[in-house]
């Protein structure tokens, strides 16, 4: 008989201490195939993706033209394509910015809905891939395998709060391959508001929730998503710039909440004015109370900096 979970509180109790199971298959994906699709996806992406391996992975942002973020995404380097896993929504959007610039370069921009991402995450992750070599450390590396006899592309996850393994697998065999995992008593299924509790305890922003189309790379605290060195790409002027000039005006950072939780998007000021805005908030089971994340004016951003709620209530920065 497989397990089940009933509540978020379960929920984060085994990503905490046990192993969760997520069917990401709510993630947009793309491929990305032909000669050329190293060297044209690192015309578009602030990460370096001409260097990257089959085996390799990196996390970077699509920009555009003005530098600002269209969407971020994770690549992974497969022997003969490029994989995508993009925020919800995303698959048709990028895959019409890539396809734009398309001229002469030997390259398709495909969907991929035939491989789904199931990920395991928490301490006993690897426990539960059984006789299963993980990959090599480090996050985004990926191998292929085979796991409880299903064949698989196992990657690292970076990004979600606790270490983590994606199965890459078919989707024709993926429930078979879910039904197999949650055998294992550690396994447990897990929902999104469970992730999102363990993500904003861990000061990761999503597109989409803390930052969009408005913001700048460096505004979200992600620099390793962004390579100085790699050349040129769309927008790397203006990120290049912002990077060795000053840096930006507003910085993602971390909300602890006094008394209830506010409603995402809820006014934060400071001195009277405006700073920013809460973006992600949730209940804690870690520290008992609400935390959140939000782009915050960097006049109020430093830790430990009191902040007013609108609308009543009030907020302490420290560092996402």
């Amino acid at each position: 008989m497989t397990s089940t979970i009933s509540t978020p509180a379960e929920e984060y109790r085994a990503l905490r201490e046990g192993c969760g199971l997520a069917d990401r298959s709510w993630m947009g994906r793309l491929e990305i195939r032909g000669a050329d699709r190293h060297r044209f996806l690192n015309a578009y992406v602030t990460c370096d993706v001409k260097g990257l391996a089959p085996g390799e992975g990196a996390y970077g942002f699509l920009t555009s033209h003005q530098g600002r973020i269209l969407s971020d995404l994770v690549v992974t380097a497969l022997e003969d394509r490029l994989w995508l896993l993009l925020p919800p929504g995303q698959d048709e959007a990028v895959a019409s910015h890539l396809r734009k610039y398309i001229l002469a370069d030997r390259v398709e921009v495909l969907p991929l809905a035939d491989m789904l991402p199931v990920t395991l995450i928490g301490p006993r992750a690897s426990e539960a891939l059984g006789d299963a070599e993980p990959p090599p450390p480090g996050d985004w590396r990926h191998v292929r395998s085979r796991v409880h006899g299903t064949e698989v592309e196992l990657q690292r996850s970076g990004r979600l709060g606790a270490e983590a393994c994606s199965l890459w697998v078919s989707a024709s065999v993926a429930e078979p391959l879910i039904e197999e995992l949650l055998r294992n008593p550690a396994v447990r299924r897990v929902g999104v508001e469970a992730l999102e509790v363990l993500r904003a305890e861990a000061g990761i922003p999503r597109f989409g929730q803390d930052f969009g189309p408005e913001n700048f790379p460096q505004e979200t605290g992600a620099e390793e998503a962004v390579s100085y060195t790699k050349g040129c790409y769309l927008g790397q002027e203006v990120v290049a710039r912002i990077h060795y000039r000053g840096g930006v005006q507003k910085t993602l950072r971390s909300l602890i909440f006094d008394g209830p939780a506010p409603a995402p998007g809820t006014p934060l000021l400071h001195d009277g004015r405006e700073a920013g805005a809460a973006t992600t908030v949730v209940e804690s089971p870690a520290l008992g109370r609400a935390l959140g994340l939000g782009i915050l004016h960097r006049r109020a951003a430093a830790p430990g900096t009191r902040l007013e709620v609108q609308g009543g209530g009030a907020a302490e920065v420290r560092a996402a």
